[in-house]
């Protein structure tokens, strides 16, 4: 589980424990603090592995709740967030 996981937990007790989980990897707290889920696989040329494609997640996924904003990812990725 990354270090900020547990910033993204308080929403609802699902969401505390799929955060908290390791054998859950599709929902993924990064560095800087942002919430992802991964997509999807994409293929990568000059590499031999395709890479995860990451959206930022704006809503819990279990009960609703916003639990980040696009102005909030943004900043906290310059602009360049993943996905």
């Amino acid at each position: 589980m990354a270090q900020n996981a547990s910033k993204f937990g308080g929403c609802c007790e699902t969401m505390k424990d799929v955060l908290t989980s390791e054998e859950f990897e599709p929902l993924i707290a990064d560095e800087e603090g942002v919430l992802y889920m991964s997509i999807g696989l994409m293929e990568a040329e000059k590499e031999d592995e395709p890479n995860m494609v990451d959206h930022p997640v704006f809503f819990c996924p279990f009960c609703g709740k916003q639990v980040q904003t696009p102005q909030e990812v943004d900043a906290l990725t310059a602009g360049q967030g993943k996905g």
